[in-house]
């Protein structure tokens, strides 16, 4: 059975969309499953966020030395700690990256988001040949269309906070639909942008380099690099309800490098409150994620 067959039959049995790509840098041999379909990216966009503020702080629009105040008005729900901290709290551009990629700081990524501009983001992305990265939401307005929430305007983050405690996610809403008119990537350009990062080509040397970095320093690591050695693997999760994404690095070596990108969608009805449910399923898709890891490991390139 080729790599390719094992990785099919491994996600056959789970029934859900699946879009991945992965390639061994120094032979080009690859894998993937629907390649060039848009999925959500979750929190994965924030991979393309940290490449556009690492090169305008390459071009001096800013230092990543430069502290940023937090306002309220930048609080966001979901994941990270800065939405529970007092208002003002100034940390550096960098150590908003360092948020935004290892835990996945929502309110880190919307301030950083605010500060280079979305439109900007997508530019950049278009500029390195990778057509099929769009970032076009703000967090917030991700949640809110998730949520059925009010868009214009937007609650403020004490309302949504009540409200999202109130509501599921609707998985017919924009921020579920593979468009560009959503914040979505395709696993191919995901992959390729994770393979320009170490090529030392999405911005300067010094600049990927310490991206790299960061990606290493990731927290989340139930996905993919479960069962790899801790410094083989650099990557970014993304989740919302139902999705379940994961990119990045994976070392073998400092030459033997793979990049990759899964990205997952389990349309199983979670109702609010069933967090049984809700526990299973992600224990479900994320086992089979790590299995993949393990096959990408074992397999591709060797």
């Amino acid at each position: 059975m080729t790599l390719q067959t094992q990785i099919e039959a491994l996600f056959a049995s789970l029934g859900i969309e699946i879009g991945l790509a992965a390639t061994h840098l120094p032979t080009g041999q690859s894998v993937a499953i629907n390649p060039t379909t848009l999925f959500p990216t979750a929190s994965v966009f924030k991979v393309p966020v940290m490449v556009e503020v690492f090169r305008q702080a390459e071009a001096g629009a800013f230092d990543l030395a430069d502290r940023l105040p937090m306002p309220d008005r930048q609080r966001t729900i979901g994941s990270g700690v800065l939405q529970k901290l007092e208002t003002g709290a100034a940390l550096t551009i960098r150590d908003l990256v360092m948020l935004m990629i290892i835990i996945s700081d929502n309110t880190a990524t919307q301030m950083l988001l605010d500060l280079v501009g979305a439109p900007r983001v997508t530019a950049t992305m278009r500029g390195l040949g990778l057509a099929d990265i769009h970032v076009v939401l703000s967090l917030p307005e991700l949640f809110a269309y998730a949520y059925d929430l009010p868009r214009d305007p937007l609650p403020g983050y004490p309302q949504m906070l009540a409200l999202s405690r109130t509501r599921s996610m609707d998985y017919n809403s924009l921020t579920f639909q593979g468009t560009p008119a959503n914040t979505t990537a395709s696993a191919a350009d995901m992959a390729q942008l994770m393979a320009l990062i170490f090529q030392d080509k999405a911005a300067g040397p010094a600049a990927c380099a310490d991206m790299r970095a960061i990606l290493h320093a990731q927290q989340l690591r139930d996905r993919v690099p479960r069962y790899l050695p801790t410094s083989a693997v650099g990557n970014k999760t993304g989740t919302f309800r139902g999705v379940r994404n994961d990119a990045g690095l994976i070392a073998r070596s400092e030459s033997d490098v793979l990049s990759f990108a899964l990205f997952t969608f389990d349309r199983t009805a979670l109702p609010l409150g069933n967090s049984r449910l809700l526990a299973e399923r992600n224990a479900l898709v994320n086992g089979v994620m790590a299995e993949f890891g393990q096959l990408l490991w074992d397999g591709l390139g060797v």
